[in-house]
């Protein structure tokens, strides 16, 4: 009759946050929708790990990331997570922190616990407001870092975005994927945010780029490519009508872009 008043032992979480293989939070099974915000000392080198009820794990390498990360983690009811924080040098949050200097933000990319009713299939190869890391309506900060995830490998890696239409710009992946190069709309051929490339003039524009630094070239339908498989991470050519729509351009954390010069550039061509 004792057995009555054993204490019952918890229930299996769902969810783990895990950095460094130390257990940061939990989610048990009532918590869904629920928000959890650890803070957490990080080093450079540190990791970060979502792990579910079945084992699936989900691995981000911060990097260069060193002081301290206050998460923000949340479950929905579809099963979707979400997660990012912000990196301080103070053990304590203060909602105003990413407007401070030295101050970033890394948002995770989005996914789901096992047993979700979703077909990850449809996020292959996607742009980054299909994957849930940029929001239509809703700017991302220029200090917010994103941590992806390849589809092939599954090996993370850090994108600091830009808004072209703020910036007036284009982007053009290298064929290797690796490395950006920035183009101003004003530029003859060059498409503005959100509107379609003239092809003639385009093709025109595309053969007065120099070569990236590693030999390849610089192209408005190349896809941006996981750097440590090669990839394609978001593939221009697998969706059609993506490009044009897909108005943040990206590079590597610790890889700054290119930009392009229409003067040099036409002055080489005369010689």
């Amino acid at each position: 009759m004792f057995d009555l008043f054993k204490r019952k032992p918890p229930p299996e979480p769902i969810l783990r946050l895990l950095v460094d293989g130390t257990e940061a939070c939990r989610f048990g099974p009532g918590d869904i929708p629920a928000e959890k915000t650890p803070s957490v000392r990080v080093d450079k080198g540190s990791t970060v790990e979502f792990v579910d009820a079945a084992g699936a794990v989900h691995r981000h390498a911060l990097g260069d990331t060193e002081g301290y990360a206050h998460f923000s983690v949340r479950t929905n009811p579809n099963l979707a997570i979400l997660g990012d924080c912000v990196v301080t040098g103070a053990p304590e949050y203060d909602p105003a922190a990413l407007r401070q200097p030295g101050a970033y933000g890394i948002r995770f990319q989005p996914f789901f616990l096992t047993g979700a009713t979703v077909d990850l299939a449809q996020f292959i190869g996607q742009g980054l407001f299909v994957r849930g890391l940029h929001f239509s309506g809703h700017v991302t900060p220029g200090n917010v870092r994103l941590s992806c995830v390849c589809d092939a490998c599954a090996t993370s890696f850090l994108l600091q975005s830009f808004h072209c239409g703020f910036g007036n710009c284009c982007y053009f992946y290298s064929a290797s994927g690796r490395y950006t190069l920035i183009v101003g709309d004003q530029v003859e051929g060059c498409p503005a945010a959100l509107s379609a490339p003239d092809p003639a003039a385009l093709a025109a524009l595309e053969q007065r780029f120099p070569d990236a630094p590693d030999g390849t070239t610089f192209r408005y339908d190349h896809p941006l490519r996981c750097p440590h498989c090669g990839a394609a991470y978001i593939d221009f050519a697998a969706h059609p009508g993506l490009r044009q729509n897909e108005y943040y351009g990206n590079h590597f954390v610790g890889l700054a872009p290119l930009g392009f010069d229409p003067a040099s550039s036409a002055a080489a061509a005369s010689r």
